[in-house]
């Protein structure tokens, strides 16, 4: 057994838990709070306006990454035919 006259320090140690915070789960709940809501008058149409404002949200995205996607096919064919114009013609 060895003699120490000086304690050496240890590791701190840190209690970290990460947040994560999930977007689709968030909207699944929530259309499934409005679903099983009760669905008699102004609360009907509200809860059909939120059903319709996401499933827009999530349409408009789908279609935007349509759109530039289509946009980049269209720019890379001009390029390639460019090129073609250019150097091998």
């Amino acid at each position: 057994m060895a003699l120490t006259f000086f304690k050496t320090p240890k590791n701190k140690q840190f209690n970290y838990r990460p947040i994560y915070w999930d977007k689709a789960k968030e909207e699944r709940e929530k259309r499934l709070k409005t679903a099983f809501e009760d669905t008699s008058g102004k609360d009907y149409s509200d809860a059909l306006r939120e059903r319709m404002e996401m499933r827009w949200r999530r349409n408009s995205g789908a279609r935007a990454r349509r759109n530039t996607n289509l946009r980049l096919i269209a720019v890379l064919a001009f390029i390639a035919l460019l090129f073609y114009y250019i150097f091998l013609r």
